[in-house]
């Protein structure tokens, strides 16, 4: 009797032992979970969800003869009147192998790291655990997709008091024995006497029992929890969402609810993910259990679903770590990992495209301000005026003499910028002519023709060639007078440096009759009176002494142009930053004369490329020259619809880094054959400020990465006292520059102005 009872002590002792350290496990399993939010790829298939449940059976399975097992893992669907959220909870020491299998068991599924999300979870006022009736015999895994749909269709809608979690917590079941008959176990077998029960007793048990074990089989447990007003409204929620869960019932195994187990305290297990310490009240197999883990399988509208994102794709091995930084990586296990563009990659070029509003100009002012910290030359032209500004506000100390601030709507005191007044030398100033006439004619092809361009090439070869009655250059204003003023053109013509192959030209102009001469530049004279007109251009353009966009290369000049359509109107952006981009390209070409070890990278930034980017010369052989002269560019638009087909060809196959934000669905098709594997759905499911980038690396494209940009640094200058500053050392006051647009033309008589005017006036 002795003995006994101290056999039995002996073995309480050690059952609670073991209990006591199953119980210590538990707590500190619940003290180091992370929680991260899951977001499902769409068209999800059940055999995707058992894969990546086969991961997680094998990352949990202890290793044979281990004293201590693996710790579980937690998944809650987390449904109030926001929404419905996927929430993966997997501990610290396990966090490398959860991530790993679900790479690799659903690689198009997002994970984001949820810090609050523990602390936050919805407390709850009632909630049930359930318990399979047989742990031999299989649920119905044929309607899994259909109960999985059930499930979350019973999430929505809540109201606002109103919330519902459903809880599983996961640990692999082990490698199972092979499954023989009762009979066989009583001869001998390995089954022990409480499972003799639930054993199979004849062939179909059999079958069941090794359907059953055909997959990786997991110990579970299944909480649901409900917060709602009232008792009643409690019960009926609760009543719909667990209702839900017996559509996976078949012959001989049902879920149902652990009868003991009073509401209030099992909404505290679920509350503190309790782990069973005795035994799991569900053992299920992998394709079982996709059915009951409420994840959206196939082609499923419910409302509450976060809309579809795109997937993750990591970022290769060689992609640089530092240089021009893109963003950081959103691949699982890898947030930390910036994307960056070594030097000799950006000179390929980057193209990028987004629509208002994705993040777009915050990646150009991240870009920007890294090239203003390395001490380049920069040039931005800016449609809106908003990203000038955020970078205006973030130019460091040491660089704010070198920032250029060209806005042709401050008209107080205006910077000059004379587009015949480039290059050196008689090549410099034809070539600078070709452009001009060149965009002229693209901008206004409808009312331009081969006599309209012979006329303004001759007259812009005169202007460059000759001077103004105070000695200094002629300008774009004087562009209408030399053809409608006689006085003036008078005088222009008399000079000796005027090219001899243009003379014959004047001279039969000046032979030509009015009629005549209104048919070949009347229909464009509206065009060109924008240069006198319209106040901002003549106040710019018409400037002899004006900057010289060659700085940005001599000086490192950070040049910033803004274009804000509101204030200057479409038409007059598209010409002065096309007329911008002409002379930057004419101080790009210039470059040729500097021995190449000596050229340094300099970067040009244009959104809305396809407004300003009018050079006579095709775009892929522009990238071409540009690269080999030290020069990259970024390429920003909104839709591919913007582009001609032959910009869109040449952009796709000559930017070697491509960057695509949120798309809408048309330009997602297209684009999604050069960013496989991603799709047309992961293209146009891409967050704000979500990229997905095609790299150049060492020279070449690789495949797509996505990441996510960094915010802009914090304020570090007052932008309007910089961009003032710059006013001031490099515009004039408008009386001055208005008096010297009026001291040019002095030559004509009053006889000859009046002639002109009468003219003029004809020909309008």
């Amino acid at each position: 009797m002795t003995v006994a009872m101290v056999i039995l002590v002996g073995g309480l002792i050690v059952v609670a032992t073991i209990l006591v350290a199953r119980w210590t496990d538990a707590l500190a399993w619940q003290r180091s979970l992370t929680a991260f939010r899951l977001v499902l790829p769409a068209s999800l298939k059940a055999d995707d969800v058992t894969a990546w449940l086969g991961t997680v059976a094998a990352s949990t399975h202890a290793p044979r003869g281990a004293l201590v097992p693996l710790p579980p893992v937690a998944l809650e669907v987390c449904a109030t009147h926001q929404g419905i959220g996927h929430f993966l909870l997997v501990p610290e020491r396990m966090r490398g192998a959860m991530l790993s299998g679900l790479r690799a068991g659903l690689p198009g599924a997002r994970l984001e790291e949820a810090p609050d999300y523990l602390s936050t979870r919805p407390r709850l006022s009632t909630a049930a655990e359930a318990v399979l009736t047989s742990h031999r015999r299989p649920l119905a895994i044929e309607r899994a997709p259909t109960t999985g749909t059930a499930i979350l269709a019973t999430l929505q809608p809540l109201g606002i008091t109103e919330s519902v979690v459903l809880q599983w917590i996961l640990t692999s079941a082990g490698t199972p024995q092979p499954v023989r008959p009762a009979a066989d176990a009583s001869e001998g077998g390995s089954l022990p006497w409480w499972l003799e029960a639930d054993s199979p007793r004849d062939a179909d048990d059999v079958r069941a029992a090794r359907l059953k074990q055909r997959e990786p089989l997991l110990h579970g447990v299944l909480r649901i929890g409900v917060q709602a007003d009232g008792p009643a409204q409690t019960y009926a929620v609760f009543g719909r969402v667990w209702g839900t869960l017996r559509g996976m019932n078949a012959a001989g195994v049902q879920v149902v609810r652990r009868w003991w187990l009073w509401p209030r305290w099992a909404a505290h297990r679920v509350r503190h993910l309790a782990v069973p310490i005795v035994r799991w009240p569900m053992l299920a197999n992998t394709r079982e259990l996709a059915g009951l883990l409420a994840f959206p399988l196939g082609d499923v509208y419910l409302p509450g679903l976060p809309a579809n994102a795109a997937r993750q794709l990591p970022p290769p091995v060689s992609m640089a770590r530092s240089g021009a930084v893109l963003g950081r990586s959103t691949y699982p296990g890898m947030s930390d990992r910036p994307l960056a563009l070594r030097t000799g990659d950006r000179l390929r070029h980057t193209w990028m495209i987004g629509p208002t509003g994705t993040g777009k100009s915050t990646l150009l002012a991240n870009l920007i301000l890294q090239d203003v910290e390395a001490g380049r030359g920069v040039a931005v032209l800016d449609p809106k005026g908003d990203l000038i500004g955020d970078v205006l506000d973030r130019v460091p100390e040491s660089r704010r003499d070198d920032v250029l601030v060209i806005d042709p709507s401050q008209t107080d005191r205006p910077v000059g910028l004379n587009v015949l007044d480039v290059g050196h030398g008689e090549h410099a100033r034809e070539l600078a002519v070709d452009h001009l006439v060149y965009l002229m004619s693209n901008l206004w092809r409808s009312s331009f023709g081969p006599r309209t361009a012979d006329v303004l090439r001759q007259a812009l070869l005169t202007l460059t060639h000759t001077h103004a009655a105070d000695g200094m250059r002629n300008t774009l204003v004087e562009l209408p007078e030399v053809l409608l003023n006689p006085a003036f053109r008078a005088f222009i013509t008399s000079q000796t440096t005027v090219p001899e192959g243009v003379r014959p030209f004047w001279t039969t102009y000046e032979q030509m009759k009015d009629g005549e001469r209104a048919q070949v530049i009347g229909p464009t004279l509206n065009k060109l009176r924008q240069f006198t007109t319209r106040t901002a251009m003549r106040l710019m353009l018409g400037q002899s002494e004006g900057v010289r966009l060659s700085e940005v290369y001599t000086h490192r000049r950070i040049l910033l142009v803004s274009l804000a359509k509101g204030a200057l109107g479409t038409d007059t952006t598209a010409l002065i930053g096309s007329l911008v981009m002409a002379g930057l390209w004419q101080a790009t070409l210039e470059r040729i004369t500097v021995p190449p070890e000596r050229r340094h990278p300099v970067m040009f930034y244009l959104d809305e490329f396809q407004d300003f980017l009018r050079l006579p010369i095709d775009l892929a052989d522009m990238l071409a020259q540009a690269r080999g002269l030290g020069t990259g560019l970024v390429l920003a638009h909104q839709y591919l619809g913007q582009l001609t087909d032959d910009v869109e060809t040449a952009i796709l196959g000559t930017a070697r880094t491509q960057v695509v934000f949120q798309v809408e669905h048309d330009d997602a098709t297209t684009l999604a054959k050069r960013f496989a594997p991603l799709t047309s759905d992961d293209l146009s499911g891409l967050a704000a400020y979500e990229i997905a980038v095609r790299p150049c690396i060492d020279g070449a494209t690789r495949s797509p990465v996505t990441g996510v940009t960094l915010p802009l640094p914090v304020k570090s200058a007052d932008g309007k006292a910089l961009a003032a500053y710059s006013r001031e050392r490099f515009g004039k006051p408008r009386a001055a520059v208005e008096a010297a647009l009026r001291t040019r033309i002095a030559p004509a008589s009053k006889a000859g102005y009046r002639v002109g005017r009468e003219y003029r006036e004809a020909d309008l």
